[in-house]
Order: C-alpha cells, then sequence, then structure tokens
C-alpha cells in the first residue's frame, strides 16, 4: 500500500492543473440580482465566460484523477455511503453525495456538491466532486488542497518575455487567491481585504502595480 501511497501522491504535470474561476462579487453571483459594475466575458486565463469578478483556483479535474486511480490500482472503485428508497444514491439536505473511495484495498470517504448546477449535470459534477475530494484523503493533488504557507507560494523570478500586462495581472491575482486560500478565507474576503487595502479599488481592474504592491504586503505580514 505504501508504494500505492506514494504513486497518487506524484505532482501532477502543469498542464494537468485547470484553472477554476471563483466569482467573488455577490451580485455577480446571485440569481436573483443583477451587476452593473462586472462585464461577463471570456477570460483569457481559465477560459470560461464568467464575471470579471472572479479569481483563480488550481485544481485537477476529474478526468485526470481518474486516470491516476486507474494507473495506480486498475480495480479502485466507489459506492455511496447511502442509496434512497428508489435504489439510487442518497444526496443529503444540501444536496451533496457522500461516497466511499477504495483504492489498494483501502476505503476512505469523500464528499461532493454540484455547486448550483442541476439536472443531470449536477448528479455527474457530484460524483466527479466526489471522487476527487475522496482521492484527496489518499493524498492525490494534495499539493493544490493543502494550505500552504505564504513563503511557498511559487515566486516568478525571471519574467516571460512575450507575458503581457493582462497575463501577469491575471497571475499575480492567482498568487494573491493562494496566499488568502492559505490562510483560510473564501474569495469574496480575499476581494473585500484589497479592496480595504487600496481604498475602493476591484482587484479584476486593479493594475499590475498595484497588485504587486499588495502581494508584496501580504507576504510581509506573513513573514512578521
Amino acid at each position: 500500500m505504501n508504494d500505492i501511497l506514494a504513486k497518487l501522491r506524484q505532482p501532477f504535470d502543469a498542464t494537468q492543473v485547470g484553472k477554476l474561476p471563483k466569482v467573488y462579487c455577490k451580485r455577480c453571483s446571485s440569481k436573483d440580482a443583477h451587476c452593473d459594475e462586472h462585464k461577463v466575458k471570456k477570460c483569457r486565463v481559465c477560459k470560461a465566460y464568467v464575471s470579471e469578478a472572479h479569481l483563480h483556483i488550481d485544481y485537477v479535474g476529474h478526468a485526470h484523477v481518474t486516470e491516476r486511480l486507474l494507473d495506480v490500482d486498475p480495480s479502485w472503485n466507489w459506492e455511496p455511503l447511502a442509496f434512497g428508497a428508489t435504489g439510487l444514491p442518497a444526496l443529503d439536505d444540501n444536496g451533496g453525495l457522500w461516497i466511499r473511495l477504495t483504492v489498494g484495498g483501502v476505503t476512505r470517504l469523500g464528499y461532493g456538491h454540484a455547486d448550483g448546477k442541476r439536472g443531470g449535470n449536477a448528479v455527474k459534477e457530484a460524483i466527479g466532486d466526489a471522487i476527487r475530494n475522496a482521492s484527496m484523503r489518499f493524498g492525490v493533488a494534495l499539493d493544490l488542497w493543502k494550505k500552504e504557507p505564504a513563503e511557498a507560494v511559487p515566486e516568478r523570478q525571471v519574467e516571460r518575455p512575450r507575458q503581457t500586462p493582462v497575463d501577469r495581472a491575471a497571475e499575480l491575482r492567482g498568487q494573491i487567491a493562494a496566499i488568502g486560500k492559505a490562510r483560510g478565507q473564501r474569495v469574496e474576503q480575499i476581494a473585500d481585504d484589497f479592496s480595504a487595502w487600496s481604498r475602493g479599488e476591484d482587484i479584476s481592474r486593479a493594475s499590475v502595480a498595484v497588485l504587486a504592491e499588495y502581494k508584496a504586503h501580504l507576504e510581509g505580514q506573513g513573514k512578521q
């Protein structure tokens, strides 16, 4: 089992790590409100059509996690923790799914949620999310889940020659989000803290210079 765990915990290639958009504007994320401040457009980083008021969280998708499980144990399996009256997997009051994931003869629990999706897509999303969550208990993509100290946030030492200001700003926002995540903050709190520090500026529209200064400010706090 130790060999299996070691293989499960191997880092994923950078090409397998995606960018998950997390909207921090409460009006943009509400179905019952309209936001006149932020536009919905295709993001150059995560390629999603989403409100510009968002940050990115690194994640590994369901397919790559499944591939990792198959590589280490072709007979891996999952099953719901409970079944409903119709014989189908039972969802909790929040629409979430608890599962048992068995890899290498060891079983651990995981939880998944569809995060606002409906219909068949919601079921598939809950299953995939539960498998990723349970796989994390085995160490899969643990480096992306765990709360890193601020000093461990990757620092770019040499800029890519062709990196545009837009790309650099997106990169800085991602690093700021990673620092906030390491401190247990939600994206809304990260954006609110930046706004308070910058006296009302929106993090999605801040310049590279301001973002770099704020990142240095956060790292300075971590060293105190």
